[in-house]
């Protein structure tokens, strides 16, 4: 599960991002790209957030709504079947950069965060448009969990899908094989950087 992270992007951080989408710098222009820096601080689900597209970068609306719920998370075993989600999957799926996320551990409700030796990762979404209450079409995301494996398997069953950087380009291009998307979906962070809130000790995953 994946229902907070923590984001801070700076000029710097953003002509980063336009070379992972393999773009021009040029179409960006200085007074465009200020809008997408962004102050250190937590993201919550119905805030608007910077992904990374096909089409550039983009703000959407992290959650797809359901009734009066948000859904914020899409599973990697099943979002090709679920008719919520199988669209977006096939056909626009992003990137969702973050500094860290946090977990939740037990009853204790034992704060972590998590985080990879990089300054910034790369979470696996997908995004789609909805009527707004004004009539207006706004665009959504939600990202996408595995099963948990090693130290945080012990935290919580789901982690976000974490983009190797040699993958990135060929998950977010529409073009990609069902095989090549599905291989993407099943890969799993070489390391993550755990830290408890409750005592500063750090865990690393290989």
């Amino acid at each position: 599960m994946c229902g907070r992270y923590q984001l801070e992007l700076s000029l710097d951080d953003i002509l980063n991002i336009i070379d992972v989408l393999d773009e021009v710098r040029e179409k960006y222009q200085d007074e465009d790209l200020t809008e997408y820096t962004h102050e250190k601080r937590d993201i919550f689900p119905g805030s608007q957030a910077v992904v990374l597209t096909n089409e550039g970068l983009k703000k959407p609306i992290w959650g797809f709504p359901l009734d009066k719920k948000l859904v914020f998370n899409a599973r990697s075993e099943s979002i090709f079947e679920k008719p919520m989600f199988r669209k977006a999957a096939s056909e626009n799926r992003c990137l969702v950069p973050a500094n860290l996320f946090y977990e939740w551990q037990g009853k204790e409700k034992i704060k972590h965060m998590v985080r990879t030796p990089d300054s910034i990762m790369y979470l696996g979404g997908v995004l789609e448009k909805y009527a707004a209450k004004d009539g207006t079409v706004e665009e959504r995301f939600s990202i996408i969990t595995e099963a948990s494996e090693n130290e945080m398997a012990s935290i919580h069953p789901r982690t976000p899908l974490i983009i190797k950087k040699e993958d990135l380009r060929s998950f977010m291009n529409p073009g990609s094989s069902l095989e090549e998307v599905r291989r993407i979906m099943k890969s799993y962070p070489e390391k993550l950087i755990i830290t408890r809130e409750d005592r500063d000790a750090q865990l690393s995953i290989f």
